[in-house]
């Protein structure tokens, strides 16, 4: 019988070596967790609010200079807080597994996955030779594989996000744990992707009596599954009950926002300016990578229209991003045409902030890299420039003294938006520009790419593979899949009567609604 995770009362600090106890800061105060055997509970909130430094406390694996200043962690009748590294590491694998936001990250580049997978056989469950090859097959057959060999035989970069998820999910289940940590799991991946990973971990919480401990800043992710919710802010536990009297009755102001940015409701998005004048017109826009490969874009015809804003909506791996290479001359295509005829060119903000700047470099200094050797672009011109800049995306310039590591996600993906406004473009393309973000600075810095559209009259290119995202900011909507353009209409039409099966397949492979999952949850 699996244990019960019980957290009682844990507090959290950080400090600075050297600096004596009256200088830590609290990241974790007074937090009370429990995971009962077969039970799916979900800790949700922003980013900062403690969620994943709760999970780390539980597995041990604390960063540098963070450390347990008080509480209790036990999984059944084992005491997590005093047990030694070696009695940690054969918790670790064995009776807790884990699920990573990243997994690709999580394997080593040059072992096979059947690798992977074997060695928490060999550690936990003393399972070797042919025995072990058998067992890999199975597990990766239960992880939903058709060609388990084949996976089996395959290196991690040769498989695709949602592939590696479930691999990872291989992994998780090889030292037959109780309970399973789940950490933002599923926040890369497309929609149809994501239901499909939580209803594989559901199905193993069902089969084996999992307790499943989920981290999200998503509520709608896992109304559907989750039996219990756990909302977090500032390190800080302020609202615990079941699914459906959080999303129902939230007690707080502060799980009312994360609610209403989960919904990203608004009214329906303005008719676009002047929206016979096309300032991107695309003709039979053709793009391959590799010979013997299918092409990454296949004879698309698109055109955008000035003060739109287009959605592009696809699965990962449905062309979106190589279009988007495409449009800022990143590569170009093998067939076809592009004509720009916008005011001022076109610039791309990038999906992860943090790969954008150099980290070696202030925030200043990268900003004024693109203004460098322009004409009549002296040293204040410039600094008045960039202040300008930033206080457009409503963040003080005083946060360009620092460098990336000190700023937050969202600060620094206003940041990219900032620079991208330098160069005054008549388009402005954001490719998964949110995805990694919390719900509420999701749903900020939407509503400032809105206001920004409508103040500058850009037009606008939303590329995403979240529904929500598409639904709220865009005009129409235009469907990828494997390569091919296979549907354009109004938002509207869209969700109400998707045309395409494809599309058919992504509306209704879309979250259920809060309220749905209020009524239902875990059904």
């Amino acid at each position: 019988m699996p244990d019960a995770l019980v957290v009682e009362n844990l507090s959290v600090s950080h400090h600075r070596p050297g600096s004596g106890r009256g200088l830590n800061t609290p990241i974790l105060s007074s937090v009370d967790v429990t995971v009962a055997p077969g039970e799916f509970v979900a800790i949700v909130g922003a980013s900062g609010s403690g969620k994943t430094m709760t999970a780390r406390a539980v597995m041990g694996l604390l960063p540098d200079h963070v450390s347990i200043g008080g509480g209790t962690i036990h999984l059944g009748s084992t005491d997590l807080r005093t047990s030694s590294e070696a009695d940690l590491n054969r918790v670790r694998g064995g009776r807790i597994g884990m699920l990573h936001q990243q997994p690709k990250r999580m394997f080593n580049p040059r072992l096979r996955i059947g690798r992977h997978i074997a060695e928490p056989l060999k550690i936990h469950r003393r399972i070797r030779g042919p025995h072990a090859k058998a067992t890999v097959l199975d597990l990766l057959a239960e992880a939903g594989f058709d060609k388990p060999d084949r996976i089996a035989a395959a290196f991690p970069h040769e498989l695709s996000g949602g592939m590696a998820q479930r691999a990872m999910m291989a992994v998780a289940m090889a030292g037959e744990p109780g309970l399973l940590l789940a950490d933002e799991p599923t926040s890369a991946l497309d929609k149809v992707l994501e239901r499909q990973i939580l209803q594989l971990i559901d199905r193993q919480r069902r089969n084996h009596g999992l307790g499943i401990l989920y981290i999200t800043h998503d509520l709608a992710t896992v109304s559907a599954f989750a039996d219990r919710m756990i909302v977090m802010e500032k390190g800080r536990v302020v609202e615990t009950g079941s699914t459906a009297e959080v999303l129902s009755t939230p007690q707080t102001e502060y799980t009312q926002s994360l609610l209403t940015a989960a919904a990203l409701v608004r009214p329906e998005a303005s008719a676009p300016a002047h929206e016979n004048r096309v300032v991107l017109d695309l003709k039979g826009i053709t793009k391959r990578f590799h010979r013997k490969a299918p092409p990454a874009l296949d004879n698309v015809s698109l055109q955008l229209r000035h003060g739109e804003i287009l959605g592009v909506l696809g699965q990962s791996g449905s062309g979106k991003s190589t279009l988007a290479g495409l449009l800022v001359g990143l590569s170009t295509p093998d067939s076809g045409a592009i004509t720009d005829e916008s005011d001022g060119g076109i610039q791309l903000v990038f999906q992860e902030p943090h790969d954008v700047f150099d980290p070696r470099l202030s925030l200043r200094q990268s900003l004024e890299a693109p203004l460098l050797g322009r004409p009549g672009m002296s040293d204040d011109v410039c600094r008045e420039t960039i202040n300008n800049a930033v206080q457009e995306v409503e963040l003080d310039p005083g946060v360009l003294d620092r460098h990336p590591g000190q700023c937050s996600g969202g600060q620094l993906q206003r940041l990219t938006i900032a620079r991208a406004l330098l160069m005054k473009p008549g388009v402005l393309i954001c490719d998964e520009a949110t995805s990694a973000l919390d719900t509420v600075t999701q749903k900020k810095v939407l509503d400032l790419l809105i206001r920004l559209h409508h103040n500058k009259h850009m037009s606008l290119i939303i590329i995403s593979h979240d529904m929500n995202v598409i639904r709220y900011m865009s005009h129409r909507v235009a469907i990828l899949h494997q390569g091919l353009l296979v549907e354009v209409s109004s938002t509207a039409d869209f969700f109400a009567r998707p045309q395409h099966e494809h599309s058919k397949q992504l509306v209704s492979a879309a979250s259920p609604s809060l309220s749905q999952a209020a009524e239902a949850p875990g059904e």
